[in-house]
Parts: C-alpha cells; structure tokens; sequence
C-alpha cells in the first residue's frame, strides 16, 4: 500500500438531526485523523435540540450548513457537497465513530487506480466485535444487504471488488459524481447508497472493499428498526431501484427473484408485524411515480458502459443458502 502525501483534499459531510450527543464523539473522532487535508461539513436538518450549538462550541473549524427543515438523508448530504471542496467526498453518519488511520486508509485504493470511484469501510457494530457492514452487496431481486453482517470482526480481512458501500462510511471521487450524478433527493432516507452505486458500476466506475479502514457505528440511532418511517422508505426506495438500475434482460431473467422478495417483504413486514400502513402507502406511491422513476431509467440506461454479464456477476441470488439463512434468521429474531 502507498502512503498518502496529503495534496488531495478531501470533504467529509456529516448530515445530523436532533442527535447532539452522538455528533459529538462522531466530530471528535474525524478531528484526529492521521490524513491532515480535509475539512468537515456538518449539514444540520433543523434541528431542535442544541446540535448547531455544540458545533459551534466546541469544533469552531468545522464549517456549518443549517437547514431550516429536515431534507433527509439525500437532501442533507446535496447541501454539504454544495460547499463541499475536495477532490473527494466522504460521509460519516452521526452515530458513526472512524477509527484514527481511517480516511488515510480509504484513499489509498483511489489514488493507485483512478478506475475505483467508491471505497467502502468495515463498519463493526459499536460495543461488540461484530461486523455491521463489510460493504454492500445487492441480490437479484435489487435488494442491497450489508456483507458479513453479524460475523466476527476479524472476518472479511481482505480488501477486494465489490458491488457498492454503505453510505455511514464512504469516500466517492467526485470527478465520478460529477458523471453519474450525488444521492436521488427523491429517495430522502435509505437504500440512496445502493442506488448510487448501481449507477456507478452501470456506468464503469469500480467499488473497493477497504478492509483495514475501520469505523464502529451504532446502527439505527437516528430512526427506529421497523418504524412506519423506515418501512415506509425502504420499501418504497427498493422499488425505485430496480426500476432505475436493472438491465432489462436480467429484469426478465429474475423476474421470479423479485416476485419471491416482495410476497417475503409482506408477510414479514404486514403479517408478522403489521407495518400494512407504511408497506402499501410505499407501494402505492412508488406506482405513482413510475413514470419519473422510468424517465431517470432513461437516462442511466444510455449512460451505461458494461455488459449484462458484468453486472449478473454482481448480483447474490436470493435463493443462495448463505443470503436464505441470512433471511431465516432475521425471521426468527424478528
């Protein structure tokens, strides 16, 4: 691995919302990186505790956007990269802590191979050493997953090609954004990383799994597991993916795929936990905006670059038994 010299600027974005006390290890744990040259952007979402005060305060170099309303996930992360000045352009959750060497580690990769335009981190579940995320791998169905989520932290040691990266942790070359385009604000909170990264290996820009670039994130501290909030987004977000993002012919190919994901998605959503709500309020506006959805198809279609085999080979089928066990187990625990 080569040492970084520092003459690439970086912008690390962190996007907050009512979340003073987490931001607040998360921005002293990115003062002490041993990478020198970037600047932090904290991106508040109108927040009603005292974040922006903290900020403030305590990380007086820390440039500072507040929004007068909540923009998501999306809208939070466009306003950052609007100021943002670096070459490249990392995000860091709120509820996510990198380790010392961890920016330093996650440049390497893209300063050796201008092809790579996404590196992902290994995420371990904060307080336990266990993965929450080695990287994001997605499934025929269009469905992106953490890989090697709930495995002991010193598995997934080697660093190698993936389909995308969890967005809590992430670098992006901004010369690829520039290509491919940031976050789709219509998504507003989750599955935009997946999305992003479907679009950049669409369009030929390659994914790097950084083993060695560590950062322990909490997991879920700024909205509820199965909440209306996160099943109501996620559900209609998956949607959107597929629509955008899969090739036609592998579309048809895995057809089945999709159809086995949504009639599991609703009986462990609406039957099990009785999200009826949210799950059909998501697809009944995803339906009602298949017509934008198609017109972004459009446009990623035209720009893309690789083969279907390509991307086929990045796909996990949803009826492999490592990815079904996955399923069962998320089954029992609930």
């Amino acid at each position: 691995m080569i040492r970084v010299d520092g003459n690439r600027p970086v912008s690390i974005i962190v996007v907050n919302w009512n979340r003073a006390g987490l931001l607040k290890d998360c921005l002293s744990a990115l003062c002490c990186q041993s990478y020198s040259n970037f600047e932090i952007i904290v991106v508040d979402n109108g927040s009603a505790d005292d974040s922006v005060s903290l900020v403030k305060k305590n990380f007086p170099l820390v440039k500072l956007v507040e929004l007068a309303e909540n923009r998501g996930f999306t809208g939070g992360n466009a306003a950052g990269l609007e100021v943002a000045g670096g070459e490249f352009i990392a995000l860091v959750n709120n509820d996510a802590r990198a380790a010392p060497d961890w920016l330093e580690k996650l440049l390497c990769p893209m300063l050796m191979n201008c092809a790579i335009g996404i590196c992902a981190s290994k995420l371990i579940i904060d307080g336990s050493e266990a993965i929450d995320s080695a990287g994001d791998g997605i499934t025929t169905a269009g469905v992106g997953f953490n890989r090697g989520l709930g495995k002991d932290s010193q598995q997934f040691s080697f660093s190698e090609p993936i389909f995308g990266a969890c967005g809590a942790a992430v670098v992006y070359r901004r010369s690829m954004l520039r290509e491919i385009g940031f976050f789709d604000s219509d998504f507003f909170l989750y599955d935009e990383d997946i999305d992003l990264s479907f679009r950049a290996q669409l369009a030929g820009w390659k994914c790097q799994y950084v083993s060695d670039a560590v950062a322990h994130h909490k997991g879920s501290a700024t909205s509820e597991h199965l909440s209306d909030l996160q099943v109501y987004y996620h559900s209609r977000n998956l949607e959107f993916v597929w629509i955008k993002n899969m090739p036609a012919k592998l579309m048809l190919r895995y057809l089945h795929h999709k159809l086995i994901q949504e009639v599991a998605a609703f009986g462990y959503l609406c039957l099990r936990h009785g999200r009826w709500k949210p799950f059909l309020l998501a697809k009944r506006d995803a339906i009602g905006m298949l017509s934008n959805m198609l017109k972004k198809r459009s446009e990623i279609q035209r720009r893309r670059k690789v083969s279907d085999r390509y991307i086929q080979q990045l796909l996990t089928p949803v009826l492999e038994r490592e990815y079904l066990i996955r399923k069962a187990r998320q089954l029992i625990r609930g």
